[in-house]
Order: C-alpha cells, then structure tokens, then sequence
C-alpha cells in the first residue's frame, strides 16, 4: 500500500513538474512548442481594435500556410507583421481591400477598429500571419508578466518551495519508517 502511494505521489509530483515546464515554454518560447501546430497565441498591447478585441487580451490566430492562396473578406480581422518606425511589430487589425504596386507586388491594407482610414503599413503577403479566430479578455496581461523578470521570480519561487515541500516529505517519510522499525 506504502509503494502505491509513493508510486503515485512520484507520479503527480512528474506530471506537475511536465506541466510547469510545458507552461514555461509556452509563455516564453511559443513558437517551439506551436511551430508544428497551424494556431499561435498573441497579445493586443494597443486599444486599436477596441471594443471588439480590448487592450490585453490573448488573441487567438490560425496561421497561413506558406503555400496557402489566401483570400480574405473584407473586415476579416488578421495579424501581421509591420514596420512601425523602424521596428518590427505584430498587429492584429481589419483586412479592408488589396492594391497591386506599380512592381506588380500585392499590397493587404488594413485598418483599425471603427476608423474608415487606411493603416500607413505596406503588408505583402510575407507578413501576413494568419486570421483572428477568437480572443480572452485581458488574460495577455498575466502573459506578459509571466515572460517578464518578475515572472522569472515567480517561476523560481514555485519550483523552490516546490523544491522544499518534496524535501520535508521524503525526510517526514524516513523518519516514519524508522520509527516503524
């Protein structure tokens, strides 16, 4: 009976241990864990496309496949890639009309939520991510914070008193059996 407890003690304590990790990855490094899945998470940082997606909220995107021909609807909410004063930025924003270049390049121009005017950034299709699927209010906040210093904290102290907890049992354990003896 001792061993089966122990076994499925062992167990859980694995399976937390997994999780944590797989979070962790996650929350830092998703693209290795979602890079052979076709959906990526990502965080609306500016009120843009308020009401509809509010600032903060964890929105959810099925990727294009390179290959894929893409047609978009007029409205149809995508994220992509921009160049917003010389960094590179995400947006998730309204897909509104495509214009061809005098290069013959196609250009996807977009614009935020509730403005008729058309956003400033040439999208080809490079960098053009995926379609908006659906998104979790504010849960973008407790994201970012989790990939911040702060976060890193937090992660040390979890495995630490995690750490602590499986000590003080295994040595609550010993002295129990000794006693048993």
């Amino acid at each position: 009976m001792k061993l089966l407890k122990k076994m499925i003690q062992t167990f859980i304590s694995v399976l937390i241990l997994v999780l944590i990790l797989y979070i962790t990855i996650m929350i830092i490094k998703p693209e290795k864990i979602t890079s052979h899945l076709n959906y990526q998470f990502y965080t609306v940082l500016t009120d843009s496309m308020e009401p509809k997606i509010p600032t903060y909220s964890l929105v959810l995107v099925k990727k294009f496949q390179i290959d894929e021909n893409i047609q978009l609807q007029p409205q149809q909410i995508i994220t992509f890639h921009a160049d917003r004063f010389g960094q590179k930025i995400i947006i998730t924003h309204h897909f509104n009309k495509t214009e061809i270049t005098d290069e013959g390049i196609t250009i996807y121009r977009t614009n935020a939520e509730g403005k008729d005017q058309l956003d400033i950034y040439q999208t080809t299709r490079e960098d053009l991510i995926g379609t908006y699927l659906f998104h979790i209010p504010y849960i973008g906040k407790i994201v970012l914070f989790l990939k911040s210093k702060f976060g890193f904290i937090l992660y040390g102290e979890f495995l630490s008193i995690f750490l602590i907890n499986a000590l003080i049992k295994s040595r609550w354990e010993e002295e129990a059996q000794r006693h048993d003896e």
